[in-house]
């Protein structure tokens, strides 16, 4: 059976319980790293969507194998206030476009990031 899941900071646990979504409320980059182990491992379907801001700081070669998992697609879905200090609003949102279309954006008065241009 297909589910939509969740992988999302403790604070924002409520909203998506309200809203009878399976949400997995974690501290910590690793321990989201854990489920997703324990996610791919299983058989279950479903869309995996990941907070951003633990998403950007997942393990390149965990990201690899989710983008090859047939069985659980995935996505990052922003979490609230962004963790770090690269992560701004236009950050955030340039890069869910970046993502999506496969384009950096460049927001006008900013910059291109060097190597996305």
């Amino acid at each position: 059976m297909s589910r939509f899941l969740v992988i999302t900071r403790p604070s924002l646990l409520p909203g998506f319980e309200l809203a009878r979504v399976d949400a997995f409320a974690v501290e910590d980059v690793e321990t989201a790293e854990e489920l997703i182990e324990e996610l791919l491992a299983s058989s279950e379907t479903g869309l995996l969507a990941i907070d951003d801001g633990i998403f950007a700081h997942i393990d390149p070669a965990l990201i690899r194998r989710l983008d090859a998992a047939e069985h659980l697609p995935y996505l990052p879905i922003p979490g609230g206030q962004p963790l770090g200090p690269e992560a701004t609003r236009k950050y955030r949102l340039a890069e869910m476009i970046r993502r999506a279309i496969g384009f950096h954006v460049v927001f006008k008065g900013e910059e291109a990031i060097a190597g996305n241009e």
